[in-house]
């Protein structure tokens, strides 16, 4: 009807349905899920742990093949790598590893400069863990060795002393503790260095053979003055003493052409301080060829000097002289 307002059309919109409800995660996709990343984490985490913590992983660096041969003879073969090289604790095993990791990439990616040296000389701490030096005995083969008194005085380790106890030497499956250690500290001043101090009855009276002084430098030559130091520990003062003063015959002008009949008389005393290999034989095994008497003179123009190594200027005037040579 006019005037009357037009009826509202009924909207064609069309009505949306509810969203549809989201089915639930099953409880057992959950679990498995959880299960695979604790599984994960166990091989990410673990078997770098596990792998790092075997001496067959320090071994196959090539830089540590032969400290590998040495461990594999020593005392300490059943003894992992990691646990005198890596001080106890979580911390040290966590920081030691992360160190490891960066040198396994560094060691991939051939960047050897950024190697990082992660293990060191064992801690006193990490040797405790197996030894408990309150058992050690204090006298050991005839040694007095107080442990307890030693362990971190003035910062002394135990692997100071011994060194190569888990690497022994070649030809040897046990260590040794050597006097050059110990005069280290027991040198008179730091510490008294009496043979009674350490040992209960004093060095063994035949240590030495009978006429020792006279036939000592052999055997000084071969094995090396540190065989030696282990007991005569002050080179300057025991050895010097008598090495620094040849005896008055060695003085005299001609002595270099005639010890023959001294060092015949005596040899042994000549080798106290001269190698036969390396000293005497440098003269007396001169190979000269056959005609050396008629062709030695082009050599000798040149100089005298190697002559006169062994010979005297005396014995080619005197041979000149005689074969009517003019020099």
């Amino acid at each position: 009807m006019p005037g009357q307002a037009d009826s509202v059309a009924p909207s064609s919109a069309p009505q949306t349905s509810p969203p549809p409800r989201r089915r639930a995660i099953p409880w057992w996709v959950v679990v498995l899920a959880v299960v695979g990343i604790v599984a994960a984490a166990g091989v990410v985490f673990y078997v770098p742990v596990q792998a790092t913590s075997a001496s067959s992983y320090c071994t196959s660096c090539h830089a540590m093949k032969a400290a590998g041969r040495s461990w594999s003879r020593g005392v300490h073969a059943k003894v992992a790598c990691v646990q005198c090289h890596v001080d106890p604790g979580l911390r040290n095993g966590v920081v030691w590893r992360v160190e490891e990791a960066k040198n396994i990439w560094a060691s991939y990616l051939d960047a050897g400069k950024g190697m990082i040296a992660s293990a060191h000389k064992p801690s006193d701490a990490a040797c405790l863990q197996c030894h408990d030096i309150s058992k050690l005995p204090a006298v050991i083969n005839g040694i007095k060795i107080p442990h307890q008194a030693h362990v971190g005085l003035h910062n002394l380790l135990c692997a100071n002393c011994h060194s190569d106890a888990s690497h022994a030497p070649p030809g040897q499956a046990n260590s040794t503790v050597s006097m050059t250690v110990c005069s280290m500290c027991h040198n008179g001043q730091a510490a008294p260095d009496a043979c009674t101090t350490c040992h209960v009855n004093g060095p063994p009276a035949d240590i030495h053979p009978a006429g020792y002084i006279k036939t000592h430098g052999s055997q000084a030559i071969s094995q090396g003055e540190q065989a030696c130091l282990r007991c005569h520990h002050n080179k300057a003062g025991f050895c010097d003493a008598c090495h620094a003063r040849p005896p008055a015959s060695h003085f005299a002008g001609d002595w270099q052409y005639g010890h023959g009949p001294a060092a015949t008389k005596d040899r042994v005393s000549c080798l106290g301080c001269h190698n036969e290999q390396t000293f005497c034989q440098q003269c007396h095994q001169v190979d000269h060829p056959a005609d050396w008497v008629q062709t030695h003179g082009a050599v000798a123009l040149k100089g005298n000097e190697s002559c006169t190594v062994c010979h005297p200027s005396s014995m080619c005037v005197a041979c000149h002289t005689r074969m009517g040579v003019r020099v």
